[in-house]
């Protein structure tokens, strides 16, 4: 009867950790659906750009079903370019607006998010192409909430973020380059990691087993006092830190490359690793291990981002370090929302079920998007990814809720037991042996 109430308890929170990502969309949306990239790139006599939108928003716009295709025809290549090309205008500082030739169109998969990016050259006719006025509308006419993201290349090879085009402000003019803004830099990571389901979840998942100790049973137990708890968690934390540190600065000087499909496969693969580390230990702090390996594949995927929006191995140290530091910023941020819940459910007898249920639902996520990734299937849980993005905030109040109601009711339960009795999570001598036996006291 016991293991059968523990089996449905682990199957509720399973069941109630999915419905988390059912939450209606608030107006918000993962950065690959909710702006597009214009990338113009100058030269003393020349300009182009590279304009990259994501198939299901323009799926949004224009009534298609683009992102659910095996393949783009020719004709819904050329319709997709006309599309672009009506609402893109680009004017010269002399007031005569460009003509446009399109070119190099492809569908590349960015996040696990297909995406459709295509070259435009501009004649500008006798005019310095260095000051221009770039009116675009694509996708934000039937979207108030989406936006253009302008990355511009000068003839100098500076890199800037000239402006964000929007509902309210269509149109951007562009003079002399600017340094790239640190702070739009910093701007970006933090955007980027909370915009990310599969970089929350891996984070998150093992967030889990931070609070926890390996029992003589190779079980998971509760680890004595909440210092040592956090002393797990700065390890987790700053082995994930540089690991992605090194591959991020490496990837976006160009001292390394590895093609967007490998890397996203490897980032899922990295969910799957820690759920199932959360739900049986694999290797004494394998946490800390799994933070600190795959924060190189997850740091890959974040250089990723930075070409997408037209950085493509020319920035600077300084510049790349501030996007790192939105990274952190992020990272902190998770941990700060979901980690206290985390710990208090971990001093409960609800703790083990409530484990392995997230474990559960992170392993399924993270089966499904490996299929997808890989080209098996389409993955069906791309609308629930979008709700649990857009309701961040939601998740962690209701697993802060979930933490008090489990608190109570294990106080509840613990209060109407005989005098004499505890519950195992609340035997701390037990922990501290444990913690002896293993060596883990000081970790």
């Amino acid at each position: 009867m016991r293991s059968f109430r523990r089996l449905a308890l682990t199957a509720s929170t399973a069941l109630a950790a999915t419905a988390l990502t059912l939450i209606p969309a608030t107006s918000a949306q993962a950065h690959s659906l909710d702006s597009s990239t214009i990338a113009v790139r100058l030269t003393e006599d020349s300009a182009e750009a590279t304009v990259s939108v994501a198939l299901e928003s323009l799926d949004t716009a224009l009534g298609t079903s683009y992102a659910t295709a095996t393949e783009l025809t020719d004709a819904q290549v050329d319709a997709i370019k006309d599309y672009i090309d009506e609402h893109l205008t680009v004017t010269g500082a002399d007031g005569t607006t460009w003509s446009e030739t399109y070119s190099d169109a492809v569908v590349e998969s960015v996040e696990g998010i297909q995406s459709f990016s295509v070259d435009v050259s501009f004649d500008t006719g006798n005019v310095d192409p260095s000051s221009l006025v770039i009116d675009y509308h694509g996708i934000i006419e039937s979207d108030a909430s989406h936006e253009a993201v302008v990355v511009l290349t000068d003839a100098a090879g500076s890199i800037s973020t000239p402006g964000v085009i929007t509902a309210s402000d269509e149109t951007l003019t562009i003079g002399d380059a600017v340094e790239p803004g640190l702070m739009d830099m910093i701007g970006y990571g933090f955007h980027h990691v909370l915009s990310g389901a599969d970089h929350l979840l891996f984070l998150t998942t093992l967030l889990l087993v931070a609070p926890l100790v390996v029992s003589i049973r190779g079980r998971w137990i509760p680890r004595a006092g909440f210092g040592r708890s956090l002393r797990n968690v700065i390890g987790v934390v700053t082995a994930f830190t540089i690991g992605h540190s090194l591959t991020l600065i490496a990837a976006a000087l160009g001292w390394i490359t590895l093609s967007s499909g490998p890397v996203e496969i490897l980032v899922a693969s990295s969910v799957a690793v820690a759920a199932l580390h959360a739900i049986r230990p694999l290797i004494h702090r394998g946490e800390v291990l799994i933070a600190g390996l795959f924060g190189l594949v997850h740091g890959l995927a974040f250089a990723g981002i930075l070409t997408d929006l037209g950085f493509d191995g020319t920035l600077s140290i300084f510049t790349l370090l501030a996007f790192n530091v939105g990274v952190e910023l992020a990272q902190l941020a998770t941990v700060a929302l979901v980690f206290p819940s985390i710990y208090l459910i971990s001093r409960t007898t609800w703790g083990t079920q409530v484990r392995t249920g997230i474990a559960l639902v992170a392993l399924t996520a993270a089966g499904f998007w490996v299929l997808d990734r890989t080209g098996i299937l389409t993955s069906p849980i791309t609308g629930l990814e979008e709700a649990l993005i857009n309701n961040s905030w939601a998740v962690a109040v209701i697993l802060a809720g979930i933490a008090i109601t489990a608190w109570l009711t294990s106080r509840t339960a613990t209060a109407s037991r005989p005098t004499g009795t505890t519950f195992a999570p609340e035997r701390p001598s037990a922990m501290r042996r444990a913690d002896k036996v293993y060596g883990l006291g000081r970790h």
